[in-house]
């Protein structure tokens, strides 16, 4: 196989490229310093890897494109080429986003925030945990990611269900079902609902006033992306018994602008795009997947359905 040139820009590109001269001696990576410098070695290159910076800019020429994160949705606006393949990273992100699931599900059950307020008060009340064994937690994507944290949560609750395309059940879910089946109302009061789904035109706005009003005291965990949610509606939820609480990760606009009551709403919490931050060592495990893959002639769990968007 010929060597080829690979671009690469921005946040993690400088340990890509010490990554790739270490172990590709078939690549060459070409690394931009600034803007005008991709846009003066992109002609040139045969393959792209990093977060979107190809905005603008003609890629008619580009056969493979690696995205260093696990959403695409960034690189599914650009008038892609017939024949470029999209791949994405995975590494132990999903490890990662189930441990922030975790923490903020145990969190929610063991009252710790009512347990804080008491102790500045000096307050002995004994208010009883809720036991994780004994919750329903219904996962919106059944994708690599989502799986990881099924796989986490499985043992430790009563059932996990996964809400998908088709309904065909997965490792690690109980049951599977597909979107158009999905009834909210049925779903037990109390129920962990957390969001995986990648940014669609199918799942804008999917999480709604009609999703919420069937709720009851759920809990309700965005680390998908924020286009699924109707901000306006989750904020009337959260002020009805629909939901107990919200853990956002993942909004609409980002940064979350400072005058989005989601800051300040006493049943939210706000955390900064960190529940999947990719590392470094996730682009290198990924990459190594993606482009054995490419080189066999084989598709890899990596490869993005351009057509669906994930």
């Amino acid at each position: 196989m010929p060597t080829k040139n690979i671009l690469t820009y921005g946040h993690l590109s400088e340990g890509f490229q010490a990554f790739i001269a270490n172990e590709f001696p078939d690549l060459n990576c070409l690394l931009a310093s600034s803007k005008s410098e991709v846009e003066e070695l992109l002609p040139n290159s045969h393959y792209v890897a990093g977060f979107n910076f190809l905005s603008k800019l003609d890629i008619s020429h580009l056969e493979w494109i690696h995205s260093f994160g696990a959403g695409v949705d960034a690189f599914m606006k650009l008038d892609l080429p017939e024949n470029c393949t999209v791949t994405k990273t995975k590494g132990k992100m999903g490890q990662r986003m189930a441990e922030y699931c975790l923490t903020y599900i145990l969190k929610d059950l063991n009252k710790t925030d009512l347990y804080k307020i008491n102790q500045a008060t000096k307050a002995w009340e004994q208010v009883v945990p809720k036991s994780l064994s004994k919750q329903s937690v219904v996962i919106f994507g059944t994708g690599n990611i989502s799986t990881d944290i099924a796989q986490v949560l499985q043992p430790m609750v009563k059932n996990i269900v996964g809400v998908n395309t088709n309904g065909k059940n997965k490792e690690f879910f109980d049951v599977c079902i597909s979107f158009d089946k999905m009834e909210v109302e049925n779903l037990e009061a109390g129920s962990i609902i957390i969001n995986t789904l990648p940014a669609t035109e199918k799942t804008t706005n999917l999480f709604n006033k009609t999703f919420f009003s069937g709720l009851e005291d759920a809990l309700f965990i965005n680390i998908g992306r924020g286009n699924s949610v109707n901000e306006e509606d989750l904020i009337e939820a959260l002020n009805q018994k629909n939901l107990r609480q919200a853990i956002l990760d993942v909004f609409k606009q980002e940064p979350l602008p400072s005058d989005s009551p989601l800051w300040a709403h006493p049943k939210s919490i706000v955390t900064p795009h960190i529940s999947g931050i990719t590392l470094l060592e996730d682009i290198k495990q990924s990459f190594r997947i993606a482009y054995n893959a490419i080189k066999s002639g084989e598709q890899s769990k990596l490869l993005v359905d351009t057509g669906k968007g994930y």
